[in-house]
């Protein structure tokens, strides 16, 4: 056991408001909570102190409104301090928190809350609002709407108010009563805490029913695997960069409970650009942070930048120092000894190097925290090279989410009855063991593998109570002996790693008969490939062969046709080169020769621009299949009657949307 965990809390809290009542009884004037100001870019905040008065002015405002324990309340915004106040606010009335995407449209709002049941929604935007009012004749439930915004709006009713006039109406009862305190003493930690819809990937949303002590659970073992690093730093003096939308569960879970359980300072970012991601790291100096391969991409894209921006000298030498850490942990990885010169450009060029880039992310970060889908090994690789452990994740919402996690080279052994030290280079790839933690007050998550299917099963406090009005869905998911049947096809090794395989759920079944997870084939492709980003692999029981729809990197494309000689106007000219099309035909066959053929997508629809767009892709990036098989369903029929092994499609994504691409 590592000397940070006597820091943790040991207590293990009835609810969620409770376990924030206790840090503010701890950290009292410490920042909470802190922000940007859009209008002049500089930083706010609030203490732990005044976070307990103002979620208790919401509490008693929803109060005052006839609100009560068990009813379930809305939220529909970006993440902002609002969000936080709202969600812990209705919680401390013993409610229930129905968490909407901002980016949902008014048809998917109107489902959620109908099939909730929510009496009340709070929205951040005029755009939210308006989306809310388009389907307010359609949600009988629904009596109040509570805008973030702090402009007032009018309506044809008066079921509108701000969130300045809800807290105002909270402070008037504030002194007057001992409701808060009553409130807290009546809610159990097997009270639902919230209600989470599931992105849909696969069918329509299920409203996953989570309680206070399936998110608690989750929130200690994961700060307890997450804060014991080397340098010591107490887990409270932590600054946490809170970038997942909390709509999200990872990012409710581990953005907003796991530092305020600790007593860190949660930074609020509240958009995911490059620009606001530059200033983000410049004003909070953040010390952690937990995302998705997609944000850890685009900082080192910022990375490179800056870097393209050094005299040619510097430029090669940190381009060195990054290959020369591939190689070094590949080579660690597969039991080959680095030479003498490989060691000390790494041990020594590498925390200069290091140095330099880490200060251009606020200097003070010690610990990356990825998500949701496979990371690049060669970003894990990049990372920690420059010396920022980069650890990787696995869970679902039915999980509170958190139930994997790696280590760092220094906490491998932190597991009860665990005393092997784990080099964890050579586990990279893998999403690491359970998050099992000494003297737990807690029960330690278990995990088994189906023996005919091979799917990963879980059980554990953090397991869901069921699916909100679907009890027949609940059956499928949760058998009677409590384990929970993730849909995840895995394997384990002899030290608990677990790496995913595919997704059980998720199975094409050829004209041939043969039964192939697509997510196999994907994994194997865009965590590794330097020049493709994403990769969906496409057939059903009508073909007799897979293929694919994949969406290349600019950049390595256009360093590799600069050096060729290859002349091009636009992108779309150069993906269509015949050279171009052989690099990826030649990617594709590499990454995938250990596969056996008939798993071997045999053709390719290339997209000129990223399926971006939350039509496609979930909040956290994972494909919306039914979606992309129904828009460029002409496209991939094109594809299969073609005699071509390539299709282009050019700029074809601008007849459904616009967004920025993952590609600049």
């Amino acid at each position: 056991m590592t000397k940070e965990n006597k820091y943790l809390p040991k207590t293990r809290f009835n609810n969620l408001p409770e376990m924030i009542v206790a840090s503010k009884n701890r950290y009292y004037k410490k920042p909470a909570i802190r922000w940007i100001r859009k209008a002049d870019s500089t930083v706010e905040s609030i203490s732990y102190d005044e976070l307990v008065d103002s979620l208790k002015a919401v509490f008693y405002s929803l109060k005052q409104m006839g609100f009560k324990k068990g009813d379930r309340i809305g939220i529909c915004s970006e993440n902002r301090t609002e969000w936080i106040l709202a969600d812990i606010g209705i919680q401390s009335l013993g409610a229930i928190t129905v968490a909407l995407y901002p980016s949902l449209k008014p048809e998917e709002i109107k489902y959620i809350v109908n099939d909730a049941g929510c009496k009340a929604i709070f929205v951040d935007t005029r755009e939210n609002l308006e989306k809310v009012k388009a389907i307010i004749h359609e949600v009988p439930n629904l009596k109040v709407i509570i805008i973030f915004d702090p402009k007032r709006y009018t309506m044809n009713d008066a079921h509108l108010m701000t969130f300045k006039e809800l807290l105002s109406l909270g402070v008037e009862h504030y002194y007057s009563s001992n409701a808060f305190s009553y409130s807290l003493s009546e809610i159990q930690e097997e009270d639902l805490a919230s209600i989470i819809y599931t992105s849909g990937t696969t069918g329509v949303p299920k409203g996953v029913m989570l309680t206070h002590k399936n998110f608690l659970s989750d929130a200690l073992a994961s700060v307890s695997v997450a804060m014991t690093l080397k340098k010591g730093i107490k887990p409270w003096e932590h600054r946490f960069l809170s970038v997942l939308p909390f709509s999200h569960s990872f990012g409710r879970c581990v953005g907003e409970y796991c530092p305020l359980l600790v007593g860190a300072t949660l930074d609020i970012v509240s958009e995911l650009n490059p620009e606001t991601i530059r200033t983000s790291f410049e004003l909070f100096e953040p010390t952690i942070m937990a995302g998705i391969p997609y944000l850890y991409q685009k900082i080192y894209e910022i990375v490179l930048e800056e870097l393209s921006t050094y005299p040619n000298f510097i430029k090669n030498l940190v381009e060195g120092v990054i290959e020369n850490g591939k190689h070094y942990f590949e080579n660690k990885r597969d039991d080959i000894k680095n030479t003498l010169g490989c060691r000390l450009k790494h041990n020594i060029l590498g925390k200069v190097v290091g140095k330099r880039i880490i200060d251009k992310l606020g200097g003070n970060l010690e610990l990356m925290i990825s998500g949701s889908a496979a990371i690049s090994k060669d970003l894990i690789y990049f990372f920690n090279t420059i010396n920022i452990p980069l650890i990787e994740g696995y869970g679902l919402t039915e999980a509170s989410p958190v139930t994997h996690l790696t280590r760092t080279e220094d906490n491998s052994d932190f597991r009860p009855n665990f005393d092997k030290k784990i080099e964890e280079c050579k586990k990279i790839g893998s999403v690491g063991p359970p998050i099992e933690i000494p003297d737990n007050p807690y029960k330690n998550i278990e995990q088994k593998v189906d023996p005919i299917t091979n799917e990963l099963l879980i059980r554990g406090p953090m397991v869901m109570k069921g699916y909100w009005n679907k009890p027949q869905h609940t059956a499928e998911a949760l058998d009677e002996d409590g384990w929970l049947h993730t849909g995840d096809v895995v394997e384990i090794d002899e030290d608990g790693y677990v790496s995913i395989v595919g997704r059980e759920k998720l199975i094409i079944k050829l004209a041939t008969g043969k039964m192939i997870s697509p997510a196999a084939i994907e994994n194997l492709i865009t965590p590794t490939s330097r020049i493709i980003a994403q990769f969906l692999v496409v057939g059903d029981d009508s073909r007799k062969y897979l293929t694919a729809i994949l969406v290349p990197y600019q950049q390595p494309l256009k360093d590799y046709a600069d050096k060729e000689g290859i002349v091009y106007e636009t992108w779309a000219d150069l993906i269509k080169n015949h050279k171009i099309l052989a690099l990826i035909k030649e990617e594709v066959d590499e990454l995938t020769k250990d596969v056996s053929d008939h798993m071997r997508p045999k053709k390719f629809l290339i997209s000129s621009e990223a399926l971006t767009n939350e039509k496609y892709v979930t909040p956290t990036y994972k494909f919306k299949r039914k979606a992309i098989y129904r828009d460029f369903g002409a496209e991939i029929d094109a594809l299969y009657n073609s005699d071509n092994d390539f299709l282009i499609m050019e700029n074809r994504l601008t007849d459904f949307y616009e967004q920025e691409m993952i590609i600049t």
